[in-house]
């Protein structure tokens, strides 16, 4: 018997230590291969995103908002001019959760002052050469990420040839997408419609010849699965700015580069559109942003989570504003000193920031315009061209001009590239404008990718269909309510936007919106540099109490709320300044819209001002004041909008 209980110690003791030993190697040297599920979980464990290896070592991501699936195995990986990362993949080693803080200061958009968790974990797989990549995961109680790494440091320079990235949407959901532009003249700009298609339509080719889908791109689910908002984030100088190809037969959208012929017009080259970068090279997050409504995607900060945290050390000069602007009442000028100094007269009586010179602005010069502005207290932007700003020595040279003539900030225009070399240029220009403590305005340019974060003087950028269209789009002004209600769930939710608000004045394409409307698109939309479209002459045509608001409304809010959100028919929001409260609402369709709002939620107010559509609603509105009730209804006409102040 002794021999016996001898013989099973030994046995034991041996399978011991055969456990001991296969459990400590790394899950890659195990007989059986480890395919996952490997997950990270938001603090509030609702978001969750998850990677696996297929039979054949493809890796595949999974998202979960609940218990229900909202993004299905969806492919990954990455093809480069060295190594293969999207096939024969095995699991190396598995990083810890972590948990991480990220506290931080915005100067544009619905959060001023942002404090999040995100939960953090790192993948490591190897291909079948032993070469590794690293895939982080993030999940936050906004939503989730994930991003590529090359961790090892050779300085060698590697090119990504493509990304088999892509995201698995359900054919019966509905979508609000934007078409990718094919190089032009003007594009691409990401100035288009935003669309309502399922994943199985082709983009139309209205405005431009489309070869994909633009960032970002926004999904209603089915079953009250919720609402997904897809994008980037952090891109950099290392990458390319992405896109969405078209989805294939069963609703898969992949990661797109720019095509090989953009180019900002003048600039040249001789390589690829592919990004390449040395190592150790760390790539954009993929972010997928969650929500149960529109409202919640509108008011996510998961792009700028993920963004770099801010690389200016003091941000007290940076100042968010408004400006008038003189180009959209006069866009063949003449451009005389006393045209600018009238619209900066304008702004110093309303209170406003800044005024901005347009292209022209040479003709009058800059200094006598600048050094008026200033001493009327009102700072200064000037337009130059994105030609200007690739190379480092003339980038400088150029806002040394521009700095020592008086302008406090640059008007970019007509990048119209997505290309690395082309977000190259714009990040150079945002760090060596911070050096002169000079703010950025991009124009004919690509979506924001949460740098209004890592560079705070970057007050906003265009990349959107916006007012001047009333030049030169026929089919604006029938489209024009429609998007402007699914602007702040889309193109506004990712960053600032500059679409150039309250163009009431007759243009050559005759405005449908009401006055109220395109008044409250000022409030609605949400940009660091709020460029005023319209002329003196029409402001003062406002009553006083519209006035009033267009004064006291900043350009950067204490506190903001969705309070109704359906992208295309209507949205409404609220933002505190200070003590007062300033709801403003968009019908985006034909049809009169009834709204009921419970103002109790607005605390310590007794008194509402209300601006809706006058005696001629498509250039008259009209005020009235009364006390606040506990419930407010109204009906917002066809393509109007309304606005209601709200004071203590």
């Amino acid at each position: 018997m002794n021999r016996i209980i001898r013989k099973i110690e030994i046995q034991l003791r041996f399978l011991a230590i055969l456990f001991f030993l296969f459990g400590t190697m790394p899950c890659w040297a195990t007989s059986k291969p480890n395919t996952g599920p490997w997950s990270v979980s938001s603090p509030d464990s609702k978001c969750q995103i998850a990677v696996s290896l297929n039979e054949n070592g493809q890796p595949t991501c999974q998202v979960k908002r609940g218990h229900s699936v909202v993004l299905p195995p969806s492919p990954l990986g990455l093809e480069c001019d060295d190594e293969s990362f999207h096939q024969s993949l095995k699991l190396g080693s598995l990083g810890k959760i972590e948990t991480k803080r990220e506290t931080y200061e915005l100067f544009t958009g619905n959060r001023t002052h942002v404090d999040t968790l995100l939960s953090i974990r790192t993948l490591t797989l190897f291909n079948s050469n032993g070469a590794p990549i690293l895939i982080d995961l993030a999940a936050s109680n906004e939503g989730v990420a994930f991003r590529y790494r090359f961790a090892d440091r050779t300085n060698k320079v590697r090119i990504v040839r493509s990304e088999l990235t892509g995201f698995t949407i359900p054919p019966e959901t509905k979508g609000w997408l934007q078409p990718y532009h094919a190089a032009g003249q003007y594009t691409p700009a990401y100035e288009d419609y935003y669309f309502h298609v399922t994943p199985r339509d082709a983009p139309p080719q209205i405005r431009a010849k489309a070869i994909g889908w633009s960032f970002p791109a926004l999904f209603q689910l089915t079953q009250n699965h919720g609402w997904i908002l897809l994008t980037e984030s952090g891109t950099d100088a290392s990458y390319c700015a992405c896109h969405l190809s078209t989805a294939s037969s069963n609703g898969l959208y992949r990661i797109a580069f720019p095509a090989a012929d953009e180019a900002t017009r003048g600039q040249t080259s001789n390589i690829g559109p592919e990004p390449r970068s040395t190592t150790p090279w760390t790539m954009p997050w993929r972010v997928i942003v969650l929500g149960d409504s529109p409202a919640q995607i509108a008011m996510s900060t998961l792009v700028t989570d993920l963004a770099t945290p801010s690389q200016v050390r003091d941000t007290s000069w940076i100042h968010p504003g408004r400006a008038s602007w003189s180009w959209w009442s006069y866009p063949e000028g003449p451009n005389t000193i006393e045209r600018y100094n009238h619209f900066t007269d304008f702004s110093a009586a309303m209170g406003w920031e800044y005024t901005l010179f347009d292209g022209g602005w040479w003709e009058a010069g800059l200094k006598p315009i600048a050094e008026h502005a200033r001493t009327n207290g009102v700072a200064s932007f000037a337009w130059s061209f994105a030609g200007d700003f690739y190379d480092p020595a003339p980038r400088q040279r150029k806002l040394n001009e521009l700095k020592h003539e008086g302008a406090t900030g640059v008007k970019v225009d007509f990048w119209c590239s997505d290309r690395q070399e082309a977000i190259a240029a714009m990040i150079g220009l945002f760090q060596d404008a911070a050096a002169r403590k000079m703010a950025v305005s991009l124009h004919g340019c690509t979506l924001p990718r949460g740098w209004q974060r890592t560079w705070p003087n970057f007050l906003t950028a265009e990349a959107v269909l916006g007012s001047e269209s009333y030049f030169y789009e026929q089919t604006f002004p029938e489209r024009a309510a429609e998007l402007n209600t699914i602007l702040p769930f889309t193109r506004n939710a990712v960053g600032p936007m500059d679409f150039t608000p309250i163009a009431c004045s007759p243009k050559k394409y005759p405005r449908q919106t009401t006055a109220a409307h395109e008044l409250a698109t000022a409030l609605v939309f949400t940009s660091g540099f709020i460029c005023y479209a319209d002329k003196p002459e029409f402001f003062r045509t406002l009553p006083e109490a519209a006035v009033q608001i267009l004064r006291d409304a900043p350009g950067r809010w204490d506190e903001s709320k969705c309070v109704i959100g359906d992208p295309g028919r209507l949205a409404v929001f609220a933002r505190r300044s200070g003590k007062s409260w300033f709801i403003a609402g968009l019908n985006g369709t034909r049809e009169p819209l009834p709204i009921k709002l419970d103002l109790r939620s607005f605390p310590q107010t007794h008194h509402a001002t209300l601006i809706e559509e006058g005696a001629e609603p498509k250039m008259q509105v009209s005020a009235e004041t009364f006390s606040r009730p506990k419930a407010w209804t109204h009906k917002i006409p066809g393509q109007g909008g309304f606005i209601l102040r709200l004071d203590p």
